[in-house]
């Protein structure tokens, strides 16, 4: 699996202090200029802190930055109504080097499935640590809470098939 990240699970991760989630996963990991642009340029501009943690992770080259090199796997996504331009180039990016995409848009990842691209969101990361027993039920539910009080959404569904499937 080489995964590449939207925003989104890089900024609750972090929120949730589990940036360390991302170095559990030992293969290269990857986001694009434009979520870089968002997440932590705009971030430290405005002194969100999670921003910070985002830098860290890619000075540290754990979260690496990087294009993709098609700009016609591109324009295969730009006429998808409801995709960001950072979603565009990520399922560019996993498009052209068989990744996986992380990212908790449902247009996205519906739009990844319809393209061949494999694409999951943040719960499968830690539903991953899960079963790996990395982390235990409590934390997993802790953590899923944490992300939800700091803004993430999550569907009642999702939430449901957490508390089953680490019940079990």
């Amino acid at each position: 699996m080489r995964p590449l990240f939207d925003g989104t699970p890089l900024i609750y991760l972090n929120r949730a202090g589990l940036a360390w989630v991302l170095e559990e996963f030992r293969e290269e990991k990857f986001t694009v200029p434009k979520f870089k642009e968002q997440v932590v340029d705009e971030g430290k501009r405005i002194g969100a802190p999670d921003a910070f943690a985002v830098d860290r992770l890619i000075s540290a080259q754990k979260l690496r930055i990087r294009e993709p090199s098609d700009p016609e796997t591109v324009k295969l996504f730009s006429g998808v109504r409801g995709l960001h331009e950072g979603e565009k180039q990520v399922l560019a990016l996993a498009k052209e080097i068989n990744g996986v995409v992380i990212t908790d848009d449902n247009i996205a990842r519906s739009t990844a499935r319809i393209y061949g691209v494999e694409a999951h969101g943040t719960l499968y990361l830690l539903m991953r640590l899960f079963h790996r027993g990395r982390l235990k039920k409590d934390e997993v539910v802790n953590s899923v809470d944490l992300m939800i009080s700091e803004g993430w959404r999550i569907g009642a569904r999702e939430y449901s098939k957490i508390l089953r499937e680490t019940a079990q």
